[in-house]
Parts: structure tokens; sequence; C-alpha cells
């Protein structure tokens, strides 16, 4: 079955490839919107291109392309370059449309529509799916991203028959537009800068009215991922103090309104006043950077008199700028950090395979630069969430920087399809990280003893269920941001094994006070699943410490029962955003002669489904104190 899926995806990209963008020719898919009065109001058509190299089985990188007045989208579309960028980088591109080819005078209502658009395309955008493919994909399903905790997820979802949904997901959403579409791309970003990763603009401009917006309070639309109601965040700054990395053409020298405009964004990404001037892209360009986060830029080119946008502009905004930020979903408007595109991946990362039984997976090998044949270093094995491949991951966790300034081997493995299967204890995914740990140890002279297992969302999953199934392969686990239902079967295993021995899985858990598995107000609810999965392991490692639960008043929904932990409280974290720490970590010990500090659980303040990114340090400096002996004994080295 999965062979098949895959040849259907093969057979969907060949028969999407005839993108010669001829006049006659419909290249363009449509959406549509819903919204309130105005002129903005009604329904609202917009459309968009996939790529045939886009990913079918995973997240996409998504351009918003606005066109200037007198242009449709699709006549933008064709002129801008968009359609051959988007082939050459496996793009999907947004083209939103500006009734009868006018963007309307009033910033509202541009942004009311642009958010609009924003939300309906992240679930919404189809591509047909080939003639003959088996209908259902072998693969559970992440549902809407948005708005869904994937790991939180039964495993057992499938994906609908009909056509394929096109996944996107916060961290990589663009925007871009010409002349009058310039204008409203900014002053959408101006109002939501939380969701614009990134932006770029020829002949923009915002009007007072939009500067006005950038006083408010931002919206926080990344920690919102229930759809309804939510805690305020602790750290609330005003909209012009979110940064949003900005390239301003102008046709022409800037005029004072593009100046008070470049001055805007220099403010909210706080670059320094010394700015490098280079060629970009063929562009001289001037950049103001932000010393201590190099993503937040000013960049500004006065392009010659009578510049229109074109393929030589959208290349350059895409490979030069786009393509290396992401806005990491690690707090309420997201934190700006690198990105590598899946070629600079591919080349400083040792790319491998693993045969197992009838699939083969794909792994990302990083050895540290102290690394010498032979020797024995820890390993440390990285999964990554459902739809989320390991080249996308690899950037937002980072483990392997870790393992350069710590001295271990990271490994990233790619599940099937981008997901990962915890339903079995012996399912192929779980035989298939045994054989890596094996695989590599051959190849690399990994220490047995120091092999590490961490995970995100489905991957954090696929880590739970394997630290309880097969504690004798890992020293130490961490699941991020995910868990879900133990299935009856990995059940039965575990208390078989439970019942042969009394051995232990150190772990630490990472979840987010703002992520679907909370509660709405950021607490740990005394139901549900982390209350179940912070039981499971405490009775997997003989933790007799009580916790309590207590009546909590919420300000959101109706007063309900939360779970107060009572292992050791640690705070930590603490900065100009959050003066009373982020991190909540709960050590607890075991009820032993000698007791070990074998599960901590943290919880991270204004943390959506996401990971912050002093993450993989924090795992590793748990994971650093345990070592497993060859009876299956752990060894707690730590002070």
């Amino acid at each position: 079955m999965w062979g098949a899926a895959l040849a259907a995806a093969m057979l969907l990209a060949a028969a999407s490839t005839q993108s010669a963008y001829a006049a006659d020719a419909p290249i363009l898919r449509k959406g549509s919107v819903s919204i309130g009065g105005g002129m903005a109001g009604g329904e609202r058509s917009y459309s968009y291109y996939v790529s045939p190299g886009a990913n079918r089985f995973g997240y996409n990188l998504v351009v918003y392309a606005l066109h200037d007045n007198g242009q449709s989208a699709e006549e933008f579309a064709r002129s801008s370059g968009w359609l051959k960028v988007a082939d050459e980088h496996n793009l999907v591109v947004v083209f939103p449309e500006g009734p009868n080819k006018t963007w309307s005078p009033y910033s509202t209502d541009n942004s009311i529509y642009l958010k609009a658009v924003y939300d309906n395309a992240s679930n919404h955008m189809t591509v047909d799916r080939p003639t003959g493919a088996a209908p259902p994909l072998p693969a559970p399903d992440a549902g809407a991203p948005r708005v869904v905790a994937q790991g939180d997820e039964p495993a057992a979802a499938r994906r609908p028959a009909g056509p394929i949904r096109i996944g996107t997901w916060q961290p990589w959403q663009y925007f871009t537009g010409a002349g009058a579409g310039a204008i409203a791309a900014q002053e959408f970003a101006i109002d939501y800068p939380g969701v614009v990763t990134a932006l770029a603009t020829l002949d923009g401009v915002a009007y007072d009215a939009a500067y006005r917006k950038g006083e408010e309070t931002v919206q926080g639309f990344l920690e919102n991922q229930r759809g309804g109601h939510m805690a305020k965040p602790q750290y609330q700054p005003a909209k012009k103090d979110v940064p949003v990395p900005t390239w301003l053409f102008t046709s022409g020298p800037p005029n004072a309104a593009e100046s008070r405009l470049a001055n805007y964004w220099k403010h909210s990404d706080a670059v320094t006043p010394a700015a490098a001037t280079r060629v970009v892209g063929g562009f001289q360009t001037v950049v103001y950077t932000n010393a201590a986060h190099p993503e937040q830029q000013v960049r500004t080119t006065a392009a010659p008199e009578g510049t229109k946008y074109d393929a030589g502009m959208a290349e350059a905004i895409w490979s030069q700028f786009f393509a290396h930020i992401a806005r990491w979903t690690d707090s309420p408007n997201g934190t700006l950090g690198p990105m590598m595109t899946e070629p600079e991946v591919n080349q400083a990362f040792t790319i491998k395979t693993l045969a197992s039984g009838d699939r083969t997976y794909k792994y990302y090998v990083k050895t540290p630069s102290s690394y010498r044949k032979g020797q024995s270093v820890p390993l440390v094995i990285a999964l990554h969430g459902g739809n989320y491949p390991a080249w996308m991951y690899l950037s937002q966790i980072r483990m392997h920087e870790v393992g350069e300034k710590e001295g271990f081997v990271t490994v990233y493995l790619n599940g099937q399809n981008n997901f990962w299967d915890f339903t079995k204890a012996d399912g192929a995914d779980a035989q298939t990280i045994e054989k890596l740990i094996g695989q590599v140890a051959t190849d690399y002279g990994i220490d047995r003893s120091r092999v590490y297992l961490q995970g995100f969302s489905f991957g954090s999953g696929m880590t739970f269920m394997m630290g309880m199934a097969h504690p004798e392969l890992f020293a130490a686990v961490s699941p991020n941001s995910g868990i879900g239902d133990t299935p009856v079967d990995v059940d039965a295993w575990v208390r078989n094994l439970k019942a042969k021995s009394d051995i232990r899985i150190p772990e630490m858990m990472i979840y987010g006070a703002m992520d679907p598995g909370g509660s709405t107000d950021g607490k740990i609810p005394a139901t549900g699943i982390l209350r179940t999965a912070i039981d499971r392991m405490k009775t997997y490692n003989h933790i007799t410490t009580p916790d309590r639960t207590a009546k909590f008043v919420s300000p959101n929904t109706a007063p309900y029962d939360i779970l107060v932990p009572g292992a050791k409280l640690t705070v930590s974290g603490v900065d100009a955003h959050f003066p009373a720490g982020r991190f909540l970590r709960y050590d607890y010990v075991s009820a032993d002669p000698k007791p070990l500090p074998l599960f901590s659980f943290v919880l991270v303040n204004d943390m959506p489904h996401g990971s912050d990114l002093r993450q993989a340090q924090m795992a590793w400096d748990f994971f650093k104190n345990w070592r497993r002996n060859p009876d299956g004994s752990v060894v707690y080295v730590g002070s």
C-alpha cells in the first residue's frame, strides 16, 4: 500500500508538469471566502498554484503574491514570475484578488479579506488525485494544521478519498506584492505581524490608519490553536514591536512615504543604524540587521525608474530572502529563526537509507567536527512531526547544533510519507528505529550505552511509545508537544515487558502550556492526555510522589479541575518577556532506596504546538546524565 501511494504521488507530479504558462492555459485553481461588510464583504475568491514538486505528503512553503491595480490574479501570476519560481523551488503560491482588479483604498477591508484568505488557504488548497490512485493515503492525517495538535490525534485516522489537500503550516507564510498590492500587503503585515514570516514589496507604502494599528496590542494568532477561547499571553507586545523581515523595492529613489515605511520596519526588527550595501540577487541593496537576531532584517533597494515586478525580482526575493527565514511556533507570535532549504540540507548532512522489510527509510546524519572515525560518542535520534519531513524539522529543533557543541552524533530519521505509526510496539517504524541504531553504530562506532531519542508531535508520540515499549534501546528519551492515547496492543506489550523485568526509562517530557493538549488557560488539566501521560511515567518508573487537583476558576470557560504536580519545581527562562520565568520544570524521583530523578515534566508558558529554540539543549542536559547498562539497568551519572 505504501508503494502504491508513493507511485500515485509520482504520477500526480508527472501529470502536473504542463506548466508552460501559455496565455490560454488555465493554470490557477480557485478558492473562496465569505466575509463581512464593506468593500471587502460578501463572497470573495482567490487563486492559487501548486507546483508539480510541492509536497503531497507534508507541509509546503507558501507565498501570497498580490497584484497591482489593473491586473487580474492570473495576469500577475504570469508576469511576476512566481509560477516559474514556484516550479523551480517546489512552492505553493496564493494570488489574492482585488474586486474588479482593484484593491480597496481602505486598509481594514483589505486586511479582513487577506486574513480570511490566509485562514482558508491553509486548509482548503487541493490538487486532483491521479486517475486510478488508491483513495486513502496510508498515513494519519494531521487534520487542520493551524488548529490541531498533530501528536494528539488518533494514529489510526486516515485522509479521506478525493482530491489531495495541500498541507501548510504557520512557520512558512510569506507576503509580497506590487503597487496597490504592495500597499495591501504592507498594511496587512502591520495589522497582522505574527502571521507573516517575511515581506517583500515593490513600491509599497502604508497610510496613517495602518500605522495607528501598529500601536495596538498584537493578536497572538499562533497561540489560538483551538479555534476558540484562549488565555491572554504573558507577553503581549504592540504590533509595531513584532519583527517582520522586510525587503522594500522602489522604482527610483524612495519618496517620503516609502522612507517612513522603512523606518517603521527598522523599529519593528530592531536593526542597528549601520547598514551594509551589497548586491543581492542582482539588486544593489542596503541591508540593516539585528545583530542578535540576524533573521530580523530590513532591506531597501532603489531600482531604476520604471522597474517592473518580474521573474528576476521574484527569484531574488525567494532564493535570497524568504527561503532562509521561518517564524517558528514557539510563542503567540512565533520567533524568527533560520531555515535551510532542502538542497542546502542535502549538502550539509550525510544522507543514508535503511531497508526495513519492504520499505526504505531515509535519514540525515551530522557528526560534530570533533568526531574521529572509530570514536565512541553518544547518539541522539530526532523524530519529526506528522506532515513535517526531517529536512524541515531539523531547522526548527537544531539538535545537530547542540551535537556540534557537546560532541554527539545527530540522526534525523524520516518516516514513511512523513508520519509515524506508534499503534504497534513491534510495527515497521519501531523495528526500523532499532535497526537504525545498529546501522549507525556500525558506521560511526557510537556508544550503545548513550543512545537517546527525541521527537516532536507525531514524533513525540513515537518517542513516548518507544521509551515504554523498548527502553533497553535508549539511555533516555524526550517526547515534545504530543503524546496521543496508548493503544491496547502497546499497553499489553508494556505490561508483558514490565512483568519480566523492572526496567526503567528516564524521560523528559516538554509541552507547551497553550498546546491543545493543555487547557484553555495554559494549565495542566486534571484529566486527559497530559495527566494520563504523567501518571504512566510515574507508574513505569516507580514514582510515588503524590500530585493533587485543584479547582480553577477560568475567565474563558466554566471552572474545571487542574493538576498541581507534587514534584520539585524549578523555574527558568527569565527574561524581559517572561520576568517570572518561561519554563516550569517538575522533577520527579523514584521510590527506590537510592531515589533516581527518572522523570521531568516541563511546561512552557505561552507556547502553542511548537518548540522553543532552547529545547534541544534542555533535552541534552537531561540526556547526558544517563547511561544504559548491557543488563538493561540505567545509571544516573549526574550530580
